[in-house]
């Protein structure tokens, strides 16, 4: 049986792809390529016009960032809606039973 070759750029991934996997808007994704956060900028290459991440360029990003941080390894892996969520509830515990009363009435 013949093996199949690795396509090439299997390793990598366009912009708006990378932003759905990952949970986050394309707009973010661009703004990491282009500015950066907290020093570290998202690398990516650009073929035929269009802009691409490769897989080891993100989790080399994602590694940067979360050693900035300095957190534990699974808070490291919670996903946006995760950390949204537990923020929420926080602001809830803060504001106390004034914020339940409104969120039963609305």
């Amino acid at each position: 049986m013949i093996e199949k070759p690795t396509a090439p750029g299997s390793d990598r991934t366009s912009v708006v792809k990378l932003a759905r996997r990952e949970g986050f808007s394309p707009a973010s994704i661009w703004r990491w390529m282009l500015h950066g956060v907290r020093g570290h900028r998202l690398r990516s290459l650009r073929i035929g016009g269009r802009r691409f991440i490769l897989e080891q360029d993100w989790a080399d990003f994602c590694a940067a960032l979360n050693a900035d941080l300095d957190i534990a390894p699974e808070q490291a892996a919670l996903t946006a809606a995760t950390r949204a969520e537990r923020s929420g509830h926080e602001l809830d515990g803060l504001l106390g039973s004034s914020a339940s009363h409104r969120k039963a009435n609305a």
